[in-house]
């Protein structure tokens, strides 16, 4: 299993079942931070509060190992 790098990706593509899409579209409105690789789920404490077992989906810590992911793969690639 992948480690996360906080790229952002995931959130940005379509909100988990905890998430909400931004005004009709398809980012989640409880992402937070300002570039990737400092991204996080402003949601985080509530989700493990209600689940702790937490740990599909959302998937945290987990990381998106998809190759369809560039931006985790420059993230990755940058930190050699």
């Amino acid at each position: 299993m992948s480690s996360c790098v906080r790229s952002g990706y995931c959130c940005q593509t379509a909100p988990c079942p905890w998430g909400v899409s931004v005004d009709g579209g398809v980012a989640c409105r409880f992402l937070v931070g300002d570039t990737p690789g400092g991204y996080s789920c402003g949601r985080y404490d509530e989700i493990m509060e209600l689940d702790p077992g937490q740990m599909v989906s959302p998937a945290f810590g987990a990381g998106c190992c998809s190759s369809l992911n560039p931006v985790r793969l420059r993230l990755v690639a940058d930190r050699g």
